[in-house]
């Protein structure tokens, strides 16, 4: 529909064009022509000098148009194409594969509530670094690691931070809550560990106290 509205605009446009180059031409001729007393033949060539120039004028003013609605085309295109790319994204979440994994996850982080406390951190290290509870330090990490994708493609502009936020903003900030005291401590040996999900939940913390 929109595409229809659009060729019927510039046609009807076109013909405006012609219709005013024509008036133009004639008014230009008649001033030449009559009022200033001009020959016929210097007459025609200053009024087809003047009527180009303004066919010209007319021209580079259209085209200008034309680019301005191709580059809000365009962006109008690429916000579309990065909604749904951030939806297929964050996605992933919900997939039954992650599900299991947030399960154990959130099993982990009732449990071992009193662990993660900044004064009890080591044993909360402990306990993930026993073989036998393998399972719980892999959910820890594939989650902690898909949090600092997401929130690394959101700061460097390729995911939509506003659509991210509505979907993560209030479990990124629980999260991070929860375990920012082992994100310290792990940093302590890797500076850069989980930094883009960290920077990301400290933002949007600090958005819901404003």
């Amino acid at each position: 529909m929109n595409t229809l509205f659009n060729k019927r605009y510039h046609i009807r446009l076109i013909w405006l064009i012609i219709i005013f180059l024509a008036l133009t031409f004639c008014s230009v001729f008649f001033a030449f022509r009559y009022i200033a007393e001009w020959e016929p033949a210097p007459s025609l060539d200053y009024t087809t000098k003047v009527t180009l120039s303004i066919l010209a004028f007319l021209t580079l003013i259209y085209h200008m148009h034309n680019l301005e609605n191709q580059i809000k085309t365009q962006e109008a295109s690429n916000r579309q194409n990065l909604s749904k790319y951030t939806y297929d994204i964050c996605a992933d979440f919900r997939r039954p594969l992650m599900m299991d994994i947030n399960e154990d996850l959130r099993t982990l982080l009732i449990e071992q509530k009193d662990k993660l406390e900044s004064q009890n951190i080591k044993e909360f290290i402990a306990f993930i670094d026993d073989p036998t509870n393998r399972k719980y330090r892999q959910s820890l990490a594939i989650s902690l690691n898909y949090f600092e994708s997401i929130s690394a493609m959101v700061l460097a502009g390729d995911l939509d931070n506003d659509i991210v936020k509505r979907l993560f903003c209030k479990l990124f900030g629980r999260y991070y809550i929860r375990l920012k005291h082992y994100i310290s401590y792990r940093q302590e040996e890797a500076p850069k560990s989980w930094v883009s999900f960290e920077t990301l939940a400290k933002k949007w913390l600090n958005d819901e106290k404003h």
